[in-house]
């Protein structure tokens, strides 16, 4: 499914992260793709916090991205 670095890249484009952007995090179900987002409006700092609440699960993935 997506692997971390793919996350990363993601989450980080290139390290391009600037104060006042805000994020999201996402729970994305891994046969069908399907997300659901968790909360928003939220600093890069607290999505962190938000993704590392939420145990690994053979049926999703939690991750954070810029709005």
């Amino acid at each position: 499914f997506f692997g971390i670095d793919y996350i990363w890249t993601m989450n980080t484009f290139l390290g391009a992260i600037e104060d006042n952007e805000k994020y999201k995090v996402v729970k994305v179900f891994r046969v069908s793709r399907r997300q659901e987002v968790l909360e928003r409006n939220l600093t890069r700092e607290e999505a962190k916090r938000v993704v590392n609440r939420y145990p690994d699960s053979s049926r999703s993935i939690v991750v954070f991205e810029r709005q």
